[in-house]
C-alpha cells in the first residue's frame, strides 16, 4: 500500500479556497441548521457550527474540483447531507439525490433543504440495495462519506451508476488497509482506473478513492439488504 499512498494525487487547495469564498454565508447558514437539527436527530458529532464548517463541510467541498459539470448525483449514507448537501450548494449545476434509511434523518434533511431554498436535491429514505433496485444505472456520480467498508461501498455504488459514470469514497488512511482486502478484484463490479486523492482538514490527512465504472457488473447486483456486509463479493 505504500506504493498507492506515494502515487496519490493532491487537490488543488488554491481552487478549494475559491469555493469556500463564493460560498461562505450560505454554507454558514447550512452549518447553523445542521447544528441545530443535532438535537433532534444524530445527523454528525459536533453541534457549533464553525466546528461543523471547519471538519466537516471543508471535508465535503475537498472533492468539488473533481466532480464534472452537469451531473447526476447519489449521497449513500448522506446522514446530515454530508457530502451531497455542501455540494448542492455549491454547484447549481448538479443535481443531488441524498438516501439515507433513517427516517428521522430524512424529515430533517427535507426541512433544511426546503429552508436553504435548494431547487436541485432530492431526499429519499430507503437502504442502498432497495433504492438501487429502481434506480438501476441513473447516476453519473455515486458517493458516500463515513459510510461502510471501502469493497461494500463499491457493490452499493455499482447498480446505481450509469456506464461512463463514476463513484468517490472519502477515507482516511485506514481506506487503505479496506483496499488491500480486494484490490484487482473490483472489475467484478464494473469498476476500473482507481484514483486516489489526497488533501489535509483540521490537521489530518484525508483521501478520495475514485473508480470509473466501464461495464456491467459480472455478479448479480444489488444483492438482498444486509447480504453485502455479512457475505463480502470479494472473499
Amino acid at each position: 500500500m505504500e506504493d498507492l499512498k506515494v502515487m496519490t494525487k493532491e487537490v488543488a487547495s488554491d481552487i478549494l479556497e475559491g469555493i469556500i469564498n463564493a460560498n461562505r454565508d450560505k454554507l454558514m447558514d447550512y452549518a447553523k441548521l445542521l447544528g441545530l437539527a443535532n438535537s433532534r436527530a444524530r445527523l454528525t458529532g459536533p453541534a457549533d457550527p464553525k466546528c461543523i464548517f471547519d471538519e466537516h463541510i471543508v471535508d465535503c467541498l475537498a472533492a468539488l474540483p473533481l466532480i464534472p459539470f452537469n451531473v447526476r448525483i447519489v449521497d449513500i449514507g448522506t446522514g446530515g447531507g454530508l457530502p451531497g448537501l455542501v455540494w448542492a450548494v455549491c454547484r447549481s449545476d448538479v443535481f443531488v439525490d441524498l438516501l439515507d434509511s433513517v427516517r428521522k434523518k430524512c424529515l430533517v434533511l427535507e426541512e433544511m433543504v426546503r429552508s436553504l431554498n435548494l431547487e436541485n436535491v432530492r431526499v429519499h429514505c430507503s437502504r442502498a440495495e432497495e433504492f438501487a433496485s429502481l434506480n438501476n444505472g441513473l447516476y453519473d456520480l455515486a458517493a458516500a462519506r463515513a459510510v461502510s467498508h471501502l469493497g461494500i461501498l463499491l457493490e452499493y455504488f455499482s447498480p446505481l451508476v450509469r456506464r461512463g459514470g463514476s463513484c468517490m469514497a472519502f477515507k482516511g488512511p485506514k481506506g487503505f488497509e479496506e483496499l488491500e482486502e480486494f484490490e484487482g478484484k473490483e472489475e467484478k463490479l464494473g469498476w476500473s482506473g482507481l484514483e486516489i486523492w489526497s488533501y489535509e482538514v483540521a490537521g489530518k490527512k484525508l483521501y478520495l478513492f475514485t473508480w470509473k465504472k466501464v461495464k456491467d457488473a459480472q455478479i448479480s447486483v444489488p444483492r438482498r439488504v444486509g447480504i453485502p456486509e455479512r457475505r463480502p463479493w470479494w472473499r
